[in-house]
């Protein structure tokens, strides 16, 4: 009994992993303003294919974290 729910069970989490993180399931959407005061523009821009928006890379330098921001209008 225990050998057949182990394999189940295995797949039914990988089931879910693909549900969460399939396009269309998990992403990240681009903020409105950079995450906090010690965030700097990397000086990077690109096209945000699902949205359409410019979008703009903001780096934490004590992080290392990266946070896309949509790019205000000039």
């Amino acid at each position: 009994m225990i050998a057949l729910g182990l394999p189940v069970g295995f797949g039914l989490a990988l089931l879910l992993i693909w549900f969460v993180f399939r396009k269309g399931g998990y992403k990240r959407r681009p903020l409105d303003a950079p995450p906090g005061p010690d965030w700097r523009f990397t000086g990077e821009r690109f096209l945000d294919p699902p949205s359409g928006e410019t979008v703009e890379v903001w780096s934490c330098p004590r992080t290392g974290e990266r946070a896309y921001v949509r790019a205000r209008a000039s």
